[in-house]
Protein backbone atom coordinates (compact mmCIF):
# COMPACT_ATOMS: atom_id res chain seq x y z
CA UNK A 1 0.00 0.00 0.00
CA UNK A 2 1.78 3.50 -1.00
CA UNK A 3 0.49 6.33 1.60
CA UNK A 4 -0.49 9.67 -0.10
CA UNK A 5 -0.09 12.34 2.38
CA UNK A 6 1.04 10.80 6.09
CA UNK A 7 3.14 12.66 8.26
CA UNK A 8 2.36 10.66 11.73
CA UNK A 9 1.40 7.21 12.80
CA UNK A 10 0.35 5.88 16.43
CA UNK A 11 2.30 2.57 17.25
CA UNK A 12 1.04 0.08 19.56
CA UNK A 13 3.84 -1.63 21.17
CA UNK A 14 1.09 -4.09 23.29
CA UNK A 15 -2.16 -4.27 23.16
CA UNK A 16 -2.31 -2.28 26.41
CA UNK A 17 0.26 0.29 26.08
CA UNK A 18 -0.27 3.74 25.29
CA UNK A 19 0.66 4.63 21.49
CA UNK A 20 3.74 6.52 20.52
CA UNK A 21 3.50 9.33 18.19
CA UNK A 22 6.34 9.79 15.58
CA UNK A 23 6.77 11.48 12.46
CA UNK A 24 6.39 9.59 9.36
CA UNK A 25 8.26 10.36 5.90
CA UNK A 26 6.78 8.87 2.89
CA UNK A 27 9.01 8.28 -0.41
CA UNK A 28 7.25 6.29 -3.44
CA UNK A 29 6.50 2.84 -1.54
CA UNK A 30 9.16 4.11 0.88
CA UNK A 31 8.21 4.22 4.40
CA UNK A 32 9.87 5.91 7.50
CA UNK A 33 9.61 6.39 10.91
CA UNK A 34 11.54 8.84 12.91
CA UNK A 35 12.00 8.75 16.73
CA UNK A 36 14.13 10.67 19.35
CA UNK A 37 14.79 7.79 21.74
CA UNK A 38 16.90 4.87 21.27
CA UNK A 39 14.02 2.60 23.82
CA UNK A 40 11.31 4.03 22.56
CA UNK A 41 10.87 1.09 19.60
CA UNK A 42 13.00 -1.83 18.30
CA UNK A 43 12.91 -4.49 15.31
CA UNK A 44 9.90 -6.18 14.69
CA UNK A 45 8.29 -8.52 12.82
CA UNK A 46 4.41 -7.25 13.16
CA UNK A 47 3.63 -4.23 15.34
CA UNK A 48 0.49 -2.20 14.99
CA UNK A 49 0.43 1.43 13.86
CA UNK A 50 -2.08 3.35 12.75
CA UNK A 51 -1.29 6.18 9.78
CA UNK A 52 -2.69 9.29 9.62
CA UNK A 53 -3.24 9.85 5.59
CA UNK A 54 -4.37 13.33 4.55
CA UNK A 55 -5.97 11.69 1.51
CA UNK A 56 -6.57 7.70 2.35
CA UNK A 57 -7.98 8.59 5.88
CA UNK A 58 -6.78 6.96 9.34
CA UNK A 59 -5.56 3.48 8.57
CA UNK A 60 -5.25 0.64 10.83
CA UNK A 61 -2.18 -1.41 9.82
CA UNK A 62 0.47 -4.16 11.15
CA UNK A 63 3.91 -3.92 10.05
CA UNK A 64 7.40 -4.81 10.43
CA UNK A 65 9.99 -2.53 11.31
CA UNK A 66 14.11 -2.57 11.15
CA UNK A 67 15.57 0.13 12.93
CA UNK A 68 18.36 1.89 12.75
CA UNK A 69 20.22 5.05 13.86
CA UNK A 70 20.10 8.41 11.92
CA UNK A 71 23.58 9.87 10.37
CA UNK A 72 21.99 11.85 7.97
CA UNK A 73 22.66 15.64 10.03
CA UNK A 74 19.54 17.21 7.83
CA UNK A 75 17.09 15.23 10.25
CA UNK A 76 16.57 15.84 13.51
CA UNK A 77 15.92 13.19 14.75
CA UNK A 78 18.32 10.88 15.87
CA UNK A 79 16.79 7.61 15.24
CA UNK A 80 14.66 5.63 12.50
CA UNK A 81 13.00 3.10 10.89
CA UNK A 82 12.36 1.30 8.20
CA UNK A 83 8.61 0.24 7.85
CA UNK A 84 6.78 -2.33 5.50
CA UNK A 85 3.08 -2.56 5.69
CA UNK A 86 2.15 -6.29 6.02
CA UNK A 87 -1.62 -5.93 6.39
CA UNK A 88 -4.24 -3.55 6.07
CA UNK A 89 -6.76 -4.38 9.03
CA UNK A 90 -8.87 -1.53 8.48
CA UNK A 91 -9.89 2.16 7.50
CA UNK A 92 -11.64 3.41 10.41
CA UNK A 93 -12.15 7.26 9.60
CA UNK A 94 -11.99 9.48 6.71
CA UNK A 95 -10.24 12.94 6.14
CA UNK A 96 -12.72 14.87 7.54
CA UNK A 97 -13.22 13.19 10.92
CA UNK A 98 -9.82 13.68 11.84
CA UNK A 99 -9.67 15.68 15.14
CA UNK A 100 -7.82 18.19 16.67
CA UNK A 101 -7.56 19.71 20.07
CA UNK A 102 -8.41 22.98 20.47
CA UNK A 103 -9.03 25.27 24.01
CA UNK A 104 -10.43 28.24 21.95
CA UNK A 105 -12.84 30.98 23.06
CA UNK A 106 -14.70 31.99 20.36
CA UNK A 107 -18.55 34.13 19.91
CA UNK A 108 -21.37 32.44 18.24
CA UNK A 109 -24.58 33.39 16.57
CA UNK A 110 -28.14 31.39 16.95
CA UNK A 111 -30.84 32.71 15.85
CA UNK A 112 -32.58 32.37 18.18
CA UNK A 113 -29.94 32.24 21.45
CA UNK A 114 -27.95 35.73 20.13
CA UNK A 115 -24.37 35.27 21.04
CA UNK A 116 -23.01 33.32 23.29
CA UNK A 117 -19.19 32.61 23.85
CA UNK A 118 -17.16 28.04 27.43
CA UNK A 119 -16.90 29.21 30.09
CA UNK A 120 -14.23 31.88 32.11
CA UNK A 121 -15.46 33.89 35.30
CA UNK A 122 -19.01 32.77 34.91
CA UNK A 123 -19.25 34.76 31.24
CA UNK A 124 -21.65 32.99 29.05
CA UNK A 125 -18.92 31.75 26.47
CA UNK A 126 -19.00 28.59 24.08
CA UNK A 127 -15.08 27.03 24.33
CA UNK A 128 -14.46 24.99 20.66
CA UNK A 129 -12.94 21.75 22.42
CA UNK A 130 -11.80 19.87 19.02
CA UNK A 131 -12.86 20.56 15.43
CA UNK A 132 -12.32 18.66 12.29
CA UNK A 133 -13.25 19.17 8.78
CA UNK A 134 -16.63 17.38 9.57
CA UNK A 135 -17.53 19.45 12.56
CA UNK A 136 -16.88 20.29 16.09
CA UNK A 137 -17.49 19.79 19.99
CA UNK A 138 -17.89 22.98 21.63
CA UNK A 139 -19.23 23.50 25.55
CA UNK A 140 -20.97 26.61 26.98
CA UNK A 141 -23.51 27.37 29.72
CA UNK A 142 -26.02 28.62 27.08
CA UNK A 143 -28.57 25.44 26.18
CA UNK A 144 -29.10 24.75 22.80
CA UNK A 145 -31.24 22.64 21.32
CA UNK A 146 -30.64 19.56 18.67
CA UNK A 147 -30.89 20.47 15.25
CA UNK A 148 -30.19 24.29 16.02
CA UNK A 149 -27.92 26.04 13.77
CA UNK A 150 -25.38 28.81 14.35
CA UNK A 151 -22.45 30.57 12.87
CA UNK A 152 -19.28 32.33 13.99
CA UNK A 153 -15.99 33.52 12.57
CA UNK A 154 -12.54 32.21 13.43
CA UNK A 155 -9.08 32.28 11.73
CA UNK A 156 -8.00 28.82 11.20
CA UNK A 157 -4.84 29.75 9.08
CA UNK A 158 -4.13 33.31 7.95
CA UNK A 159 -7.67 34.45 7.03
CA UNK A 160 -11.16 34.82 9.00
CA UNK A 161 -14.00 32.77 8.02
CA UNK A 162 -17.46 32.73 8.78
CA UNK A 163 -19.18 29.31 8.67
CA UNK A 164 -22.33 27.86 10.02
CA UNK A 165 -22.96 24.69 11.93
CA UNK A 166 -25.58 22.54 13.54
CA UNK A 167 -26.16 20.64 16.20
CA UNK A 168 -26.53 17.26 16.21
CA UNK A 169 -26.24 15.90 19.53
CA UNK A 170 -25.79 17.51 23.72
CA UNK A 171 -24.29 15.67 26.71
CA UNK A 172 -24.24 17.81 29.88
CA UNK A 173 -21.35 17.73 31.78
CA UNK A 174 -22.56 19.01 34.93
CA UNK A 175 -24.88 22.01 35.97
CA UNK A 176 -24.97 24.98 33.79
CA UNK A 177 -22.46 23.37 31.41
CA UNK A 178 -23.45 21.78 28.00
CA UNK A 179 -21.19 19.94 25.19
CA UNK A 180 -22.31 20.16 21.81
CA UNK A 181 -21.56 17.85 18.82
CA UNK A 182 -21.93 20.07 16.07
CA UNK A 183 -21.89 19.60 12.35
CA UNK A 184 -21.00 22.16 9.56
CA UNK A 185 -23.25 23.36 7.06
CA UNK A 186 -22.51 24.79 3.42
CA UNK A 187 -19.17 24.85 4.51
CA UNK A 188 -17.04 27.48 1.92
CA UNK A 189 -14.23 26.04 -0.10
CA UNK A 190 -11.93 28.32 1.64
CA UNK A 191 -12.50 27.53 4.57
CA UNK A 192 -12.72 23.86 4.71
CA UNK A 193 -9.20 24.12 3.48
CA UNK A 194 -7.96 26.09 6.08
CA UNK A 195 -9.63 23.74 8.23
CA UNK A 196 -8.14 20.47 7.03
CA UNK A 197 -4.60 22.89 6.99
CA UNK A 198 -5.22 23.63 10.56
CA UNK A 199 -6.04 19.93 11.82
CA UNK A 200 -3.02 18.68 10.23
CA UNK A 201 -0.75 20.89 11.62
CA UNK A 202 -1.80 20.46 14.91
CA UNK A 203 -1.46 16.36 14.44
CA UNK A 204 2.36 17.12 13.77
CA UNK A 205 2.74 19.64 16.60
CA UNK A 206 1.60 16.85 19.12
CA UNK A 207 4.38 14.56 17.40
CA UNK A 208 7.08 16.89 19.11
Amino acid sequence: MVLNNCTICSIYKSDDADPIRVRVKCTGERITLHFQKSHELSDSDRIRIDFFDGQIGYIKTYCELAVRRNYDPLILEPWMADCEILEVVDIVQRQKDLRARMEKEISFHSLSQGEFTGIIEDISVGIIKNISVGGLYLTTKTRLECDELFEFTYCFMKKEHTVKAVVLREQTIKKDLYGYGCQFVDLPKAAERDIRQFVYRQQLLRVW
